[in-house]
């Protein structure tokens, strides 16, 4: 691990006036990214300190908004020596809340959260591991689903000695999916029985075990990411939806264009499987909407997502909202003001590459400012330009994101 800088910012008052967080909350965020960037420049709007644990090659090691930094080789899949990284960190100054940024660093914190939060009085921004599992793991998730009748598509665990019950089951088309994974990675397309016997084991040999579920044609229409933030009471204190217009892989990936809206059906749906998990912290939905108008909700990201950006654009601090209810901290909701429109420059230029809409897709691909126009990188647009060029050139990422 390598101490890189530490300054104190010249700090802004925060518009909505919600906070009650000072100088005093030292906040230590842990992995990286776009999130890094957003979460960063919402904690220090609200003069909280910022500490960051980032991977040395992170774009985000470029935010203004991070007040010490650290930089580390270390992966998290490597658990003993990146938690000792954070270790380190915490003998040497007290930190009053961990948020992690990654699905690594987010299932690594879950399992020592208990450890963390004993010996250091650190507040970590993560369920207990067993709570975390079920939402993280995306068989259990769907299988709760199917206990509790909420929408979702219909999924079963790939087992060798029962294909053709399972494919009877769900369907075809289906795609294979592991169960842990990001992104689109390992997702496959299959149309029958015999495609499926044949590629199965090699996602399977990849990715680890896997489902196969129930392909949703929308003829490429949007899908929702939907963040909540639920209380220890049951109560959800603020959401978000995020309507996403254009995406990468074009078949089903990441946000590269969205708009937050208002849509109480989703919302309530979202809370009604966080209330099964007793989910308590923030969660990020991902749920599709079939060309019927019904929704099904796909999986869970049990950590801040990087498409964050668009709830602070559109008025609500989440990450405030994390450090003020494990610190309890008195506050208000904040008030949410939709209709505003996030851009991911770096992967929509790879949409447009890939996409046949590329010309005629709304709003129009080739308006780059605008009132209610915010992008994703803000903070490190170059370096994440830079980044996302990279990455596309490397043949190993384009195969694993390649999805369906």
């Amino acid at each position: 691990m390598t101490f890189i800088k530490s300054w104190n910012n010249i700090f802004c008052d925060y518009p909505n006036g919600h906070s009650n967080s000072t100088m005093d909350d030292n906040i230590l965020i842990i992995g990286g990214g776009l999130q890094a960037l957003s979460v960063a420049r919402s904690l220090k709007e609200v003069k909280c300190r910022v500490i960051a644990l980032l991977h040395d090659d992170d774009y985000s090691t470029y935010s203004e908004s991070i007040d010490t930094l650290y930089t580390t080789h270390a992966s998290p899949l490597k658990g003993t020596e990146y938690l000792n990284e954070i270790l380190s960190i915490l003998d040497d100054s007290h930190m009053d809340v961990i948020i992690p940024l990654s699905d690594k660093t987010a299932e690594l914190l879950s399992i020592h959260k208990g450890m963390i939060e004993s010996k250091y009085s650190t507040k970590c921004a993560i369920p207990s591991y067993d709570v975390f599992q079920k939402a993280n793991d995306k068989w259990e998730l769907l299988n709760l689903c199917e206990q509790y009748n909420l929408p979702h598509p219909r999924t079963r665990l790939i087992k060798t000695d029962a294909l053709k019950d399972i494919a009877d089951y769900v369907g075809f088309p289906a795609l294979i999916k592991p169960n842990i994974s990001v992104g689109a990675r390992g997702i496959t397309l299959v149309r029958s029985l015999e495609e499926l016997k044949n590629k199965y084991n090699s996602v399977i040999k990849q990715y680890g075990e896997s489902t196969l579920q129930e392909y949703i044609e929308n003829g490429g229409a949007p899908y929702y990411n939907v963040m909540l933030y639920r209380n220890s009471s049951g109560e959800i204190v603020n959401s978000v939806v995020l309507k996403i217009i254009r995406y990468y892989p074009i078949n089903g990936g990441s946000s590269s264009f969205g708009i937050t809206i208002e849509c109480d059906e989703l919302v309530d749906i979202c809370k009604r499987c966080l209330d099964v998990l007793n989910w308590d912290g923030f969660a990020d939905f991902d749920v599709l909407q079939t060309t019927t108008g019904e929704f099904k909700i796909i999986e869970i990201n049990p950590r801040v997502p990087a498409s964050l950006r668009a709830a602070e654009v559109s008025g609500v601090n989440f990450p405030l909202i994390i450090v003020n209810e494990l610190l309890k901290k008195a506050y208000s909701p904040f008030i949410y003001k939709p209709n505003k429109q996030l851009r991911y420059l770096g992967l929509d230029l790879m949409w447009f590459i890939a996409s046949e809409r590329r010309f005629s897709t709304k709003p129009c691909w080739f308006k780059f400012f605008g009132k209610d126009l915010y992008y994703q990188e803000k903070g490190a647009m170059m370096a994440s330009l830079c980044s996302g060029i990279k990455k596309m050139l490397s043949p190993s990422f384009r195969k694993s994101k390649k999805g369906l």
